[in-house]
């Protein structure tokens, strides 16, 4: 299906909300790159920065709002001009969820290439659905949580 045809088959509702994932993306995007990341985490999570598996209740109407979200980053990320990497996404989704009262945890891992390079990955969960970053979620070991 074209991009005009999912435009058409989505409402506006839908496209706000991926507009919201953009304006929200860029603005973590330029974040990581002049801000400390322990920052950025404390001014989101309003200080309450570590968390533990498990940590997150999920609430009634939680999973509906987490696949609309889901949406929206993603789509916003796939079709714009700029490469949005995980930790801007996890952010941005993170961000989109706590303004709509869901709470969710942006987990950091680690893990090697073959080569021996340590990789890093991010991505957002709410209760154990992974929402964004879950495609290479499993390749990495879990070192930090943010909720």
């Amino acid at each position: 299906m074209t991009l005009l045809g999912k435009a058409v088959r989505r409402g506006p509702a839908e496209w706000l909300m991926a507009a919201e994932a953009l304006v929200l993306l860029v603005v973590f995007r330029v974040c990581l790159a002049a801000v400390p990341v322990r920052r950025i985490i404390g001014a989101i999570t309003h200080g309450k920065a570590r968390a533990q598996p498990g940590d997150v209740e999920v609430a009634a109407g939680a999973a509906t709002a987490a696949r609309r979200v889901q949406w929206a980053v993603n789509a916003a990320a796939r079709h714009s001009v700029v490469e949005f990497v995980c930790f801007p996404q996890a952010l941005a989704g993170y961000t989109m969820l706590r303004w709509r009262g869901v709470k969710s945890t942006v987990v950091y891992g680690v893990a090697r290439s073959p080569e021996g390079e340590l990789l890093a990955h991010t991505w957002l969960t709410v209760g154990e659905r992974i929402v964004v970053g879950g495609e290479a979620a499993g390749e990495f070991t879990a070192v930090e949580r943010w909720s």
